[in-house]
């Protein structure tokens, strides 16, 4: 069995493990600096003799989150790491990892996200990809230097859709099938999974998707994301005569200036139904920008129109997302639910679904009162907040995604992680443990609480996954059948100590959304 593999660009050379092959490391693009730093991915230059792929290439700068750590980072981080199970020419089904993290943290080659257990266990080969975040992945500065200045928008999505072309060109020499791939990810790996649906760029380089925890409207206008750059270029101190400024920032500066374009609210209310409330929603400021181009619309309204007909789809999210929000410990070690929510009573809840429900605070508060009651004698306010926070945040969104596709192909699985043994219960991410089979230990430990279930549920949830990706569908023994969802056919596969599948779950804070978001 060998090591190395003929690249379109070079000779690599991987790590031999005793059931796989891992290449870390991968250039699938010339490195965005100096000049190329707010530039389209650049075509990267061959190499001579053999390149040594044995270690993890940096991930995009970023402000360190202790939760998940990312490892080393600078402006150099178009890399992607592939693990495969050998390199036989095998035309085996491959699964791009997107990884997650507002769009502002995160690698594909953080700890909880090493793929050789999912890779040996499906015969299947995984590929992840580094992009690069925050104000270098997604300000949109086109709009304020003349036409001849190297910037573009999109630059993540666009780093993106390169590492897809690198998979299209390379991966039959890892044994990979280039005709059969899947694009997963979770949070903003899903988000991006969504744009990518719908964009013109990457239309053909994936057949099947998955979408965990994401959505398909948190994007920004051209108007919008004018507002972050005149934000990003105020706090910079640049102005539009002097653009080669942008090319001397240090990354320090980047990075706080970037917090500044954080601090904005960008308020998205919108609504479905001109009967019912405009939904308060504000979007993250450094997202995918609605371009006419890279992006011709937004995700949601693309995909029902059918512009994705052609991808099998497969989406869900966890019953508690918010619970990762409220729970995990910031910068100066404290929660928000020890300090803004720590006694948060049933008044506050109202005032809280007012504001984002105007004419439906209290009825939202009574509603998610009733079923978090019902769920649990135990449960607090605080619980109720973070399940409407939940479902206004991921899991509606999510379903929406369902319901558009819906419109076009009957083979479309929801899911739902309801497992709640770790620190944080059913929360934001729990799924990504189960999938990557890392239940026992680090971070996938603290979410899911470890044990001999965990593992079970691993290898149940693994199964899914992978039978996804080899066949279009996620039926498998351990599940049993699975068919599609529907607005008539609600049928969610359930996914705790025991694997169920329910029709419409948790139906009356479902409808509640109903012609609203």
């Amino acid at each position: 069995m060998t090591t190395t593999v003929e690249t379109t660009l070079g000779t690599l050379q991987g790590i031999q493990r005793p059931h796989h092959i891992e290449f870390r490391g991968i250039p699938y693009a010339a490195a965005p600096i100096n000049e190329l730093r707010f530039q389209a991915p650049q075509p990267l230059e061959p190499w001579q003799g053999v390149r040594r792929a044995d270690l993890f290439g940096d991930a995009s700068i970023q402000n360190n989150i202790s939760l998940f750590g990312v490892g080393n980072t600078s402006e150099d981080c178009l890399y992607l790491n592939v693990w495969t199970p050998n390199t036989e020419a095998k035309k085996r089904p491959v699964m791009v990892w997107i990884h997650g993290g507002g769009y502002i943290s995160g690698s594909g080659s953080q700890l909880i996200y090493r793929s050789n257990t999912l890779c040996e266990s499906g015969d299947v080969v995984v590929v992840a990809i580094n992009y690069r975040l925050g104000v270098l992945g997604f300000l949109d500065l086109t709009q304020h230097f003349s036409s001849d200045l190297p910037v573009s928008c999109n630059n993540g999505l666009l780093d993106q859709i390169a590492a897809l072309n690198w998979v299209k060109d390379n991966i039959a020499a890892f044994g990979g099938d280039p005709d059969q791939v899947t694009v997963f990810g979770e949070s903003a790996g899903a988000m991006s999974i969504a744009a990518l649906m719908t964009s013109p760029l990457a239309k053909g380089l994936f057949g099947k998707a998955i979408l965990q925890s994401g959505s398909g409207d948190h994007v920004l206008t051209k108007e919008e994301s004018a507002r972050v750059a005149d934000c990003f270029l105020q706090a910079t101190g640049i102005s539009a005569e002097d653009p080669d400024a942008l090319f001397n920032l240090s990354e320090k500066q980047i990075l706080d200036a970037q917090k500044k374009c954080m601090a904005m609210s960008l308020d998205e209310s919108r609504n479905q139904n001109p009967k019912q409330p405009r939904i308060t929603q504000f979007s993250t400021t450094l997202s995918p920008v609605i371009d006419g181009e890279i992006l011709p619309t937004t995700p949601i309204r693309a995909i029902e129109s059918g512009i994705a007909a052609d991808i099998v789809l497969m989406v869900g999210s966890a019953r508690d997302e918010w619970n990762l929000f409220l729970h995990t410990p910031g910068p100066d070690g404290e929660s928000l639910a020890k300090t803004r929510y720590k006694d948060i009573n049933k008044k506050e809840l109202i005032e809280i679904c007012e504001q984002d429900l105007p004419g439906l605070g209290e009825k939202s508060a009574n509603l998610y009162e009733k079923v978090l009651t019902q769920r649990s004698d135990s449960a607090s306010v605080l619980d109720m907040y973070s399940a409407f926070e939940s479902d206004r945040m991921f899991r509606i969104p999510t379903l929406r995604i369902a319901e558009a596709q819906s419109k076009h192909r009957a083979d479309v699985f929801f899911f739902e992680f309801t497992w709640d043994k770790g620190v944080f219960g059913a929360c934001h991410a729990i799924d990504v443990p189960f999938i990557f089979g890392c239940t026992q230990a680090g971070v996938g430990q603290i979410l899911t609480g470890g044990g001999d279930k965990a593992v079970e549920l691993s290898e149940t949830v693994q199964s899914s996954w992978i039978a996804f990706a080899r066949s279009g569908n996620p039926g498998t023994d351990k599940v049993g059948q699975w068919p599609g969802y529907t607005p008539s056919e609600r049928k969610v596969m359930c996914f705790n100590d025991t694997v169920e599948l329910i029709d419409d779950p948790q139906q009356d804070t479902r409808s509640h959304w109903d012609g609203i978001l």
